[in-house]
């Protein structure tokens, strides 16, 4: 009992300190008119930037805009503007960070040709948030629209582009495209397809491990509305050929989500029901680095009342993940709610599912999500009227699991111990040692504990 006694005090600053952390914050500083679409990427310390497409504010349609943040959700200077060319509408931006820092922002906006109609730019920054060159156009096939562009970056700052595009290759067809890029924003090869077949596909996603390999996932949009997905390696040959993700034909319309891990373990999210939309659960399912399954998939929502949507995921290198998503709770109003759940490296629910959102006025929509390396995550959306304008992006962080450093001298010990040893399967007290954050200590708070202690994080 001692050392519980004894460090009470720096308990209690802990728990204040972590409860001021995750306070929900506000991402954006103009506030007129609507800002939409947030994305999130952070970097291997834990600072985080969130892009976001804002209505008017450049004065022409939509512009993307963006803000960083360090560790403790504290603004890294004022909010910036991505797009150079302000003409047209700029919107869907997408967002991808290296180890240091550095990221690459990605967006549709209007065509650059005189028979084009919207095209995929990107503009890349460097770990003090400065612009690396000016927005350059991504696609080179400029027939038609090119739409729904993503982003992934590996650690030392490769990325990848994968975006929609229509009457590629053949007339009548949606393809999912692709370009790969090196850390100096140099293409590596051409722009190519990613799935085959007479399918459209539609909303892709894609994720990178350390090495530079990836992973692209899509909504192959005939009646089955299957999800898919290809593997590629770290110089763009195809690892695998297009691969079935689901395993459940949806009724609905879906984008999904792919996040990966440096060893390139991954976990894809999407939304959908077998007969009606306004049924949509959130469904997940995870893979190993080859593109095995690992299990079938599985519903991540314990709330079924109304539809489960939009859903995002983050996963860290020990394969622990996070899902986000909206829910309409009420079926008769239309106004929703940020909703998360987490998950160990098994697929095992860490915890119950829990609401994000503490603001809970008018409409709460399209959740982002972010992992850094270690146990913090960051979450943003679009919530109505918040900011006395329309929409505006807010954001709240927390963590996979809670530190072991119960008493607060920076170390992971056998002092700590004590403290878990002594609350060791209490239930229904303030449990200090409860890192699951289930309201009860067990095997799986030792296990944790184990973990940081020997690892030092």
């Amino acid at each position: 009992m001692a050392p519980k006694r004894n460090n009470l005090a720096a308990v209690v600053i802990i728990l204040v300190a972590a409860i001021i952390c995750r306070a929900e914050f506000q991402v954006n500083t103009h506030t007129t008119n609507k800002q939409e679409n947030p994305d999130i990427a952070m970097d291997g310390a834990g600072n985080f930037v969130i892009v976001w497409n804002s209505y008017l504010q450049d004065k022409s349609s939509n512009g993307v805009f963006g803000q960083r943040f360090d560790q403790n959700c504290n603004p890294l200077g004022e909010e910036f503007q991505i797009n150079t060319t302000s003409g047209g509408n700029q919107r869907e931006p997408s967002v991808a960070m290296d180890t240091a820092g550095n990221f690459v922002a990605v967006w549709q906006g209007p065509g650059t040709v005189e028979e084009d109609k919207e095209d995929i730019f990107a503009r890349r920054f460097n770990l003090n948030g400065q612009p690396v060159g000016s927005e350059f156009r991504v696609n080179t096939n400029t027939n038609d629209k090119q739409l729904c562009p993503r982003t992934a970056m590996n650690n030392d700052g490769r990325f990848v582009i994968v975006w929609e595009s229509a009457n590629v290759p053949q007339e009548g067809k949606k393809a999912i495209c692709s370009q790969l890029y090196d850390s100096n924003g140099m293409r590596i090869g051409t722009e190519f397809v990613v799935n085959d077949g007479p399918s459209d596909g539609r909303y892709p996603d894609a994720a990178m491990d350390s090495q530079g390999n990836f992973a692209v996932v899509w909504m192959q949009d005939k009646s089955s509305n299957s999800i898919m997905g290809r593997l590629y390696n770290a110089d763009g040959s195809s690892k695998t050929e297009p691969f079935e993700v689901s395993t459940i034909t949806l009724s609905s319309v879906t984008q999904p989500s792919i996040s990966m891990n440096r060893q390139g373990e991954f976990v894809v999210v999407w939304d959908g029901d077998p007969e009606l939309a306004g049924l949509d659960d959130i469904h997940a399912r995870m893979f190993g680095p080859n593109g095995t399954a690992i299990g079938e998939q599985f519903i991540v929502n314990t709330t079924i009342e109304g539809p489960q949507q939009n859903p995002k995921v983050a996963m860290n290198n020990r394969r622990q993940f996070i899902v986000v998503w909206d829910s309409k709770i009420n079926p008769d109003i239309n106004e929703r709610e940020i909703f998360a759940q987490r998950y160990d490296s098994t697929g095992e629910a860490i915890g119950d599912e829990f609401q994000v959102n503490t603001y809970i006025e008018a409409d709460q929509k399209r959740p982002a999500v972010a992992m850094g390396q270690g146990r913090k995550f960051v979450t943003a959306w679009q919530s109505y009227g918040q900011d006395g304008s329309s929409d505006g992006v807010f954001g709240w962080t927390g963590q996979m699991v809670g530190s072991a450093d119960f008493n607060g001298d920076g170390l992971v010990n056998f002092s700590d111990y004590c403290i878990l040893a002594d609350e060791w399967f209490k239930i229904g007290e303030i449990l200090t040692a409860d890192l699951i954050e289930d309201n009860k200590i067990n095997e799986r708070d030792l296990a944790e504990f184990c973990y940081q202690w020997l690892t030092g994080h």
